[in-house]
């Protein structure tokens, strides 16, 4: 049968997207396995940390398997995956903290790296033409599985006896969309330009020019402020309205939440094929989270602020995630992108320890206030450190 863009590029990026994307929504188990368990928090909050750090170095160390085959990496995703959910499963069933650590924070974190890498340079294959919107479409999935894990997990908590349970009706869920995307996922043949056959490709290189490890200082940033605010935004909706929400309202708020990462990944990705320099968008990024996370150091005291500051700094925590493909792909060239791209996430990885680690430790000892001022120093930070970058790839300073 002939290959398509739909059936064996869209729909597979889909599928692997809802399977993985699921690990941001940890937060609304936290409560229950809390609850059924009596683990400490620690060890809840250690299975997200760790959850984001084998994410990222298994997109790491995995990108040289996704340029080979993108069949064999899909493949790595569904067994990880699944068996990742069901040792987490037994880990809770059991009250085993070891299996419930490594089933989710292992297992299912590397499994997770996999199918993030994996589809993006397929989508931006099967539509060439416009490269923006093919990586913003495949990374926004990531964001939008939880759009539709959201309300599913919460029924299910309530339908189901024990929280176990949603881990292993879950399993089956992901075993099946990750099983179909294995058979339809193909990616097209390259038309590579020929400075790019013809030139070398030296990892260690890449890794230590000013112009890799700046760029990846700016993604590292994001994804830190980002993750500071996900890991605990249930928590900071209960502490902001003394505790009296009701779960449906956090559960809607945490949707709406996901829905602006999405647009973020779409909209500003889209906004690439635009532009003259793919990586104008950065510039938005750092310097509308600056602003309103230091708006929200002063005035962030009542609910309908808390949730301006958290769309806002969701949107361009997509755009981090949905420009730089692109990003990379003005740089390094389509060729090399997966194992480029995944090099590149290893700043997820130090970032997925240090964002709800710095979060749990500033809320811990001083207030939600201290921590939007925090962020917003690092976002300064940030931008300062774009502008260099900017800097160097303009062939200002040598690299």
């Amino acid at each position: 049968m002939k290959k398509n863009k739909y059936l064996n590029g869209i729909l597979p990026t889909i599928l692997i997207n809802f399977s993985i994307g699921t690990v941001y929504c940890w937060t609304l188990f936290k409560e229950a396995i809390w609850t059924y368990t009596g683990f400490g928090k620690p060890v809840v909050e250690w299975c997200f940390s760790l959850a984001i750090f084998f994410l990222g170095m298994s997109a790491a160390f995995g990108g040289k398997i996704v340029e080979k085959d993108v069949k064999k990496s899909t493949l790595i995703t569904f067994v990880m995956v699944t068996l990742g959910w069901i040792v987490t499963g037994v880990g809770i069933q059991f009250k085993s903290a070891f299996l419930t650590v490594l089933g989710f924070g292992v297992i299912q974190g590397i499994g997770v790296g996999f199918g993030y890498i994996t589809p993006v340079k397929t989508m931006m294959l099967w539509l060439d033409k416009s490269k923006g919107f093919a990586a913003g479409i495949s990374i926004a999935g990531f964001a939008l599985a939880g759009l539709i894990a959201n309300p599913m997990i919460v029924f299910f908590l309530d339908a189901l006896p024990e929280v176990y349970h949603v881990f292993y009706l879950l399993t089956g869920i992901y075993a099946v969309a990750l099983l179909v995307s294995y058979f339809l996922i193909h990616r097209p043949e390259m038309q590579e330009p020929a400075a790019e056959i013809q030139g070398s490709f030296n990892k260690r290189e890449i890794i230590f020019s000013k112009k890799f490890i700046l760029l990846w200082l700016v993604f590292f940033m994001n994804i830190v402020c980002g993750l500071a605010l996900i890991s605990q935004e249930k928590q900071i909706y209960r502490d902001i309205t003394g505790g009296q929400i009701a779960d449906a309202m956090v559960v809607l708020y945490c949707t709406v939440s996901v829905i602006c990462n999405t647009l973020g990944r779409i909209t500003m990705a889209s906004l690439q094929d635009k532009l003259k320099r793919n990586h104008l968008p950065y510039y938005f990024m750092a310097l509308m989270s600056l602003g309103i996370c230091a708006l929200a150091a002063f005035r962030a005291r009542n609910l309908p602020e808390t949730l301006l500051l958290m769309w806002i700094v969701n949107f361009f925590f997509g755009c981090g995630f949905g420009c730089l493909p692109n990003i990379l792909h003005e740089h390094y060239g389509i060729r090399r992108l997966a194992t480029v791209q995944g090099l590149m996430l290893s700043a997820w990885a130090v970032a997925g320890l240090a964002g709800n680690q710095f979060a749990m430790l500033i809320i811990g000892k001083f207030n939600l206030h201290v921590l939007y001022a925090c962020l917003a120093g690092i976002y300064a930070l940030q931008f300062g450190v774009l502008l260099i970058w900017d800097r160097v790839v303009r062939g200002r300073n040598a690299i």
